[in-house]
């Protein structure tokens, strides 16, 4: 005898590379407060329940009571593996449901799950085609250099028009970016080849003061800095910096925080 047995899902969420953009397998295992939320083998995390919405998850077909609008709640990323850092990150539920059928030529609502970045730890792999930057982000005059953790690292290209890569400091200071097979570029020289191998960028760093006197084990979510990178909490120093593909390099910035009060 087979039972065949319906059940509505909140929402959905994956994991994705900061470098290579694609979805993140095996899943990093998640914790939520507030949700019923499990990692599927595809790497879809599948939000099954939560608070207020339990009477929902009964609705196959959507009725009145299906809230207008999601409500974010916070999830919690930590790769025991660490092939990544670990991050917080706000995901919206109940997702909407499209009126069906037929099914929307561009998924939307529960059918296209949010995306949350996670960026790779600095001991990650590499590809051989990766131009790799290795960025240590320091406190300004200090002796041993003090790494200053969670910071946000991106990679600009020269008329500022479009991030390259961007990448977040551990908790030692240190972070990964790197840019797969970059293309040849025009001769900015006006002479000689018309294109060139190397990439001439702008490096810069962006911290948060405040994530100094973060107890221990805190766990940042990055979005607190990349969405909001004209904050005038934010201590920034940049670089410029020159790349091609297969090349590792180091880098070093120095920020200088403003006193202790």
């Amino acid at each position: 005898m087979i039972e065949t047995v319906d059940r509505r899902i909140l929402g959905a969420f994956v994991c994705v590379d900061a470098i290579t953009g694609s979805s993140v397998v095996p899943a990093i295992p998640v914790t939520s407060a507030q949700w019923n939320v499990k990692p599927n083998r595809s790497g879809t995390y599948v939000i099954f329940d939560g608070p207020g919405f339990d009477g929902l998850t009964t609705q196959f077909v959507p009725s009145g009571t299906w809230p207008a609008a999601p409500t974010q709640y916070e999830v919690t990323l930590q790769d025991p593996n660490l092939r990544y850092l670990p991050r917080r990150a706000m995901v919206s539920a109940p997702a909407a449901v499209p009126t069906i059928p037929p099914l929307p030529a561009t998924p939307t609502g529960v059918f296209a799950p949010q995306q949350v970045t996670v960026f790779p730890s600095p001991a990650a792999a590499v590809g051989p085609n990766w131009a790799t930057i290795r960025v240590s982000v320091t406190r300004a005059g200090t002796t041993p250099p003090q790494g200053l953790p969670y910071a946000i690292v991106q990679v600009v290209n020269t008329d500022g028009s479009a991030v390259l890569a961007t990448g977040q400091t551990d908790s030692n200071g240190e972070a990964l970016l790197a840019v797969i097979g970059p293309t040849l570029q025009p001769n900015p020289q006006g002479g000689g080849d018309v294109t060139v191998s190397t990439v001439s960028a702008t490096a810069t760093a962006y911290f948060l003061p405040r994530n100094l006197t973060q107890p221990s084990g805190w766990i940042p979510n990055p979005d607190d800095i990349l969405n909001d990178l004209t904050n005038t909490a934010l201590v920034t120093s940049s670089s410029p910096v020159t790349f091609s593909s297969g090349q590792d390099q180091s880098l070093s910035l120095a920020l200088t925080l403003p006193p202790t009060p």
